[in-house]
């Protein structure tokens, strides 16, 4: 799976979770620019990113998505290090 792949998907994902357009979606994203980005919608967020790319993250990385450019890094290093993303 390319970068640009990941980030476009992981686009739809916050935009669907977090009722908002995916242009709306930019690197700095987080719970203090969303009002809708709370404990709950974290949650929602986290379980779809991995049923969506079928990885797991750990309570670390989860705690650690605290933007959507960071939610894309992890995103990101989780499928390298598993072999299944490409630049």
């Amino acid at each position: 799976m390319k970068r640009t792949e990941v980030r476009e998907r992981l686009r739809e994902i916050f935009a669907a979770i977090l009722d908002m357009q995916p242009a709306e979606i930019v690197p700095s994203l987080s719970p203090d620019s969303c009002e809708k980005w709370d404990s709950l919608h974290h949650i929602h967020l986290v379980n779809a990113i991995q049923e969506t790319f079928g990885i797991s993250l750990d309570v670390e990385q989860q705690v650690e998505i605290l933007t959507f450019e960071l939610g894309e890094l992890i995103t990101w290093e989780t499928l390298k290090a598993e072999g299944r993303a490409s630049e």
